[in-house]
């Protein structure tokens, strides 16, 4: 009974020394303080954003353990893990048989297609290939571009890539400050045709690649998150290609395919609604790509609000660099796939915290040892890590305390 208090009181005081990413760290590890631990760390920290929900102190009270952590969660997430960035999809035709070989591609862009889903735009725009390369047949009955359609219609490259540009570049509706600095494109599969034919027909065109665009194949976002969904009867897709994705995640078709335009939306179709159905429940689709392609914004950014409000709660300066030294925990040091992880189990590595308490290590105070309540065992033990820290260090290991709980 003794032990049950120590613990809860600890785990309590604990709480309120963590920061915000410690908290968000424990909750997606599975680890989730008492129910009138978080009630009080929402309160402290959260209340303009609980008002801006109509959760009153009476709606806060009635909730129980699994609504007030995922509140918590959410409130976190919103607050510390929205890295600003712009997303888009997109797909690209070319004129024949994709083949990339030592000398770069032995074909051409003939099409670009980009969809913005915040914004629900189309861009697509015909591209006239150089060099006097014609459409293969192959390429036109699939895609129903003729060579008239590109010699009339199509611009050269460099021209179609600053319209794409331009599409890439107009803001968002409501979108964070700082969003132009991220603009993330994802294409089904593309992540060695697509990406790598933008690439070297941008360096044959004397033009570079923007630094500001990261680049992401949903291939295998969708494929991973069918497969962590329960077995049913059809438990894949017969396969990963988009046509046969839309028609088992039964979307109503609304463009015909193998067009750029038109398969970028799709693109996005697949993605939304495989994140919707099988990804995580409390996050909506583009913040499940966070902690997939931003995880060290989203960490950084987090490891310094934390630090801020510990600077505010102690009246410390927020620049106090001895203060944001000692602030810093291991937990600050995870990556985001064992923070994300669906299962709440973390991969062991050196200096990562494995459980609560070592989250709390740092904050914890020592203990001296009571020999009238260890006895022999507490002797033993005491020899044991001596014997480990001197085999580990080559140092004396006198100085070794025991902490007990």
């Amino acid at each position: 009974m003794r032990r049950s208090l120590c613990h809860f009181a600890r785990i309590s005081k604990g709480m309120q020394n963590l920061t915000h990413l410690e908290v968000f760290t424990q909750l997606q590890l599975g680890i989730h303080p008492p129910l009138s631990t978080q009630r009080h760390f929402l309160r402290q920290h959260f209340g303009v954003e609980m008002e801006n929900r109509g959760i009153t102190e009476t709606k806060l009270a009635a909730m129980d353990g699994h609504l007030c952590t995922q509140l918590l969660r959410r409130l976190l997430f919103e607050r510390y893990l929205s890295v600003p960035f712009r997303l888009f999809t997109f797909d690209l035709e070319f004129t024949g048989p994709l083949v990339l070989g030592p000398d770069g591609p032995t074909e051409e862009i003939m099409e670009f297609g980009f969809y913005s889903p915040a914004r629900d735009k189309l861009f697509s725009c015909l591209v006239r290939p150089g060099n006097n390369r014609r459409v293969s047949p192959e390429a036109s009955a699939i895609t129903r571009i003729t060579q008239e359609m590109l010699e009339n219609d199509g611009l050269p490259f460099c021209d179609a890539w600053n319209k794409v540009l331009g599409f890439l570049n107009t803001p968002e509706p409501d979108e964070l400050p700082g969003a132009e600095k991220r603009i993330l494109l994802l294409s089904h599969g593309g992540k060695l045709a697509d990406v790598s034919f933008i690439k070297c027909t941008l360096e044959a065109s004397g033009m570079e690649l923007p630094s500001n665009i990261i680049f992401g194949d949903t291939f295998h976002l969708i494929r991973d998150a069918h497969r962590r969904r329960p077995v049913t009867l059809d438990k894949h897709p017969p396969t990963w290609g988009l046509t046969d994705l839309v028609q088992w995640l039964r979307i109503p078709p609304t463009l015909p395919a193998h067009r750029a335009g038109n398969d970028a939306k799709m693109t996005w179709d697949a993605l939304y609604h495989t994140l919707e159905r099988y990804g995580d429940e409390d996050l909506t689709p583009r913040e499940q790509l966070v902690s997939r392609f931003f995880d060290v914004d989203a960490k950084h950014a987090m490891g310094q609000e934390g630090r801020r409000a510990h600077a505010q709660m102690d009246g410390t300066l927020e620049n106090d660099a001895n203060y944001m030294e000692a602030s810093d925990s291991d937990s600050l040091k995870l990556d985001f796939d064992d923070i994300f992880s669906r299962d709440g189990r973390q991969n062991t590595k050196e200096g990562s915290p494995t459980n609560e308490m070592d989250l709390n290590a740092s904050k914890a105070a020592p203990v001296a040892e009571d020999s009238s309540r260890e006895g022999t065992r507490g002797k033993k033990r005491k020899g044991r890590r001596s014997t480990n820290a001197s085999a580990d260090s080559g140092e004396s290991a006198d100085g070794v305390e025991e902490f007990i709980v």
